[in-house]
């Protein structure tokens, strides 16, 4: 049934990878398992009641998502019209309902431009760009090494079941197949994690990867589970660990240790990555073009660039683009946004200069 598993999944690697770069700042921007339990006169208001409740929870809980905690005091609150304009969908994920009783569960879609101009202005700095994407490789501390796709699956299943999961990281799986075993092998990881995991990495359309080791008490019903990174290719931000322990079946505790892994990593990438919203810079960079097949893709890459709030043009030849970056945040902070759309920033001896990273490819 395993290797039955594992072939499927190798088939829809290529479609699942697809999907899930396009949706990745959409999901950002979408608030899942919001719990409402509403009574009014009647079911029907209940019901919107408890729609609005449920959207205006998920706007508490998306804002705090896109900052840090020493500023959830200043976030502002949204009255009913502003609602209107940021909510851009709801789902009903379960109900119930009686004469004057309405108790579900929701997730709430977000219009990304209407929520960073609710911010606007406020000083609470936000994080405009999602994380690279993140192939993350669980895998089991046990007596004789590294359980990768062997042993108990509750890691590994709680990681499919959680990743991505209301939190801004972009996460991907390896899935378990021929290939997987052999790049991603116990042996490859120990020996040399860093050349595995960049190999892993290109094969999922990842920007970085990185190996997070589970050891637990009992790995088939845990009350104590640690977590520490055994590797890492292209992350830039500090994993220090994390150790969870709790009562539970094994596939809550599981969950729950997913649940804080997740957002440890967050917590440390919005810390490097918070910008202010209400300081505009000028930046001047020159572009050395060597077709225009190359400028339509760089300008692709500057697109996904939420701190760039708008790029003047100033001269543009087939040899070169001069080009006036408006940008929020600080220099270093754009440096790392566009290294992790695979271009490079760096200071000339006129001005700042722009190309795509060595070896990286177009597309």
């Amino acid at each position: 049934m395993a290797v039955a598993k594992r072939a499927l999944a190798a088939v829809l690697v290529v479609v699942a990878l697809a999907l899930t770069s396009g949706a990745a700042l959409a999901e950002a921007f979408t608030v899942r398992d919001i719990q409402v339990d509403v009574e009014a006169d009647n079911a029907v208001l209940a019901r919107e009641m408890a729609i609005e409740e449920a959207q205006r929870d998920g706007l508490r809980r998306l804002l705090q998502r896109l900052t840090v905690p020493e500023y959830f005091d200043q976030l502002p609150a949204a009255d009913q019209q502003a609602l209107t304009r940021l909510v851009t969908a709801y789902e009903v994920e379960e109900e119930s309902t009686s004469a004057t009783r309405y108790v579900g569960r929701l997730s709430v879609s977000y219009d990304e431009a209407a929520v960073q101009s609710l911010l606007q202005g406020t000083g609470v700095p936000i994080v405009l760009d999602t994380p690279p994407a993140l192939l993350v490789v669980p895998a089991l501390d046990e007596a004789d090494g590294l359980a990768v796709f062997t042993g108990p699956e509750g890691w590994r299943e709680a990681w499919s079941t959680e990743a991505g999961r209301n939190t801004l990281l972009d996460i991907r799986l390896p899935v378990g197949d021929l290939v997987d075993l052999r790049t991603l092998s116990a042996q490859a990881l120990e020996n040399e994690p860093d050349n595995a995991l960049a190999l892993a990495a290109e094969r999922y359309g990842a920007e970085a990867a990185i190996l997070l080791v589970a050891r637990a008490d009992d790995p088939a019903s845990p009350t104590r589970v640690t977590v520490s990174e055994r590797g890492n290719h292209a992350w830039r931000t500090d994993f220090a660990g994390d150790s969870l322990a709790m009562d539970g079946d094994a596939a809550a505790v599981w969950q729950a240790a997913v649940r804080r892994t997740q957002a440890a990593l967050e917590r440390e990438w919005k810390a490097a990555n918070l910008v202010a919203m209400d300081r505009l810079a000028r930046l001047p960079v020159a572009v050395s073009l060597s077709s225009l097949d190359e400028w339509a893709d760089i300008r692709r890459r500057l697109d996904q660039i939420g701190a760039i709030r708008g790029i003047d043009v100033e001269a543009f030849s087939q040899q070169e683009a001069e080009l006036v970056f408006n940008h929020i945040g600080n220099v270093g902070q754009l440096q790392r946004a566009l290294e992790a759309r695979g271009l490079n920033l760096s200071e000339g001896a006129r001005t700042w200069r722009l190309q795509r990273t060595a070896g990286q490819p177009a597309g």
